[in-house]
């Protein structure tokens, strides 16, 4: 059993040798006759759990000397006050000072070792408390650093839904690896174009971290070796290089940079949709343009002709010598061409209407567009503004 060390001071060297060989079985006993010998204990570096102090040591005050104790690093851990005047004064006294406990001699040696064993056990039960404070601190702690990774994480998640391109989406990530201290690279894989990479530190990958992200683009969507992790989606990878194994902060990140994988995918499937969509969109919108211009024409077209058979069988009733009934089947014949003409008037002006129409459309579904781009990019977040 290791005994804890107990300091003695008091100018009566009879009675302190009596206390310190009844206490010797149960501490380590250092004896001081006045307070300049406690002193030197002190500086000797000697870590005392109790300093027992007569109230009157010489011309000095033992309260006096314990208030003077107190908050220094050295100093015993408690005190106890005994003095020969047992009086109300003489216990505030000892209240006052920073006691822990006050004796009125004479005591019997018994109740004093009683007592500082008392004194023991309440060491004890506060350091056992601030041991509890203490875990429960550093649980608050773990818990607020974990809450603000994540509340970081569900904020990028928000600012990757308002990019409509890939830059956008590589700077809002790389700007979180910033915050996080993260060192990675991203790697984007078009469905019609070539892929890009990007490194977070030096701007540009260099040969071997493509080589590597192209090589692993095909694992599972997680896959660690050694302090480097890659994400994988279809579309983007993300990889990290500094990523150590069996942290709390790395199982944070691996959770959080799971989910965000699948957030910069399905955004980029989106810009991929909405890129082709706007594509289909002028694709039509020219294609309706041109059939417009070629109703135009078609039609100026058959004017003309209409124009030159009319001018030309009106030409033919004073040159021809015809009779009445051929004069009136003729008329006829140019009566019905002219009434088929009105006809098909009516329907290249339907054709006309409808093709205004589509293009009027596909004018407003642009400008939606434009107007939703210009919403999204004025949205904007405070990167001081920490959820957590």
């Amino acid at each position: 059993m290791v005994k804890h060390n107990l300091l003695i001071i008091d100018d009566d060297i009879d009675y302190l040798k009596l206390l310190a060989e009844s206490l010797e079985d149960s501490f380590e006993v250092k004896c001081a006759h006045n307070l300049s010998a406690a002193q030197d204990l002190l500086k000797e570096n000697i870590k005392f759990d109790i300093a027992l102090v007569d109230e009157n040591i010489g011309n000095e005050k033992g309260s006096a000397w314990i208030k003077s104790q107190q908050g220094h690093e050295n100093s015993p851990t408690s005190f106890v006050l005994y003095s020969g005047m047992a009086t109300e004064e003489a216990i505030l006294k000892g209240l006052e000072c920073g006691a822990d406990d006050f004796l009125a001699k004479p005591f019997s040696l018994l109740a004093l070792n009683s007592k500082l064993e008392k004194l023991i056990e309440y060491q004890d039960k506060i350091h056992d408390f601030e041991d509890e404070i203490k875990s429960k601190n550093n649980v608050i702690n773990v818990s607020m650093a974990q809450a603000s990774k994540y509340g970081s994480c569900m904020q990028l998640t928000s600012k990757l839904n308002h990019c409509f391109s890939y830059e956008q989406i590589r700077d809002e990530v790389f700007s979180y690896f910033n915050r996080m201290d993260l060192h990675g690279c991203i790697a984007f894989y078009p469905i019609n174009d070539k892929p890009s990479f990007y490194s977070a530190q030096k701007g540009v990958c260099s040969p071997v971290e493509i080589e590597v992200m192209e090589l692993l683009k095909f694992k599972s969507r997680l896959y660690r070796f050694g302090s480097r992790t890659i994400f994988n989606h279809t579309l983007v990878s993300l990889f990290i290089l500094n990523l150590e194994n069996d942290t709390v902060d790395t199982d944070i990140f691996i959770d959080a940079l799971a989910s965000v994988i699948e957030c910069i995918g399905s955004r980029i499937a989106f810009i991929t949709y909405k890129n082709s969509l706007v594509s289909v969109q002028e694709q039509i919108k020219t294609a309706v343009s041109t059939t417009k211009k070629m109703v135009e024409i078609s039609k100026h077209h058959q004017q003309e002709v209409m124009n030159e058979i009319v001018q030309k069988m009106g030409t033919s009733f004073h040159i021809l010598d015809m009779t009445q009934e051929q004069e009136d089947y003729l008329m006829d014949l140019v009566h019905g061409a002219l009434k088929k003409h009105s006809q098909d008037d009516i329907n290249f002006l339907e054709v006309t209407q409808l093709l205004d129409q589509a293009l009027f459309s596909i004018d407003q579904l642009q400008q939606l567009n434009t107007e939703n781009d210009q919403i999204d990019n004025t949205y904007d977040f405070d990167d001081e503004d920490e959820l957590f």
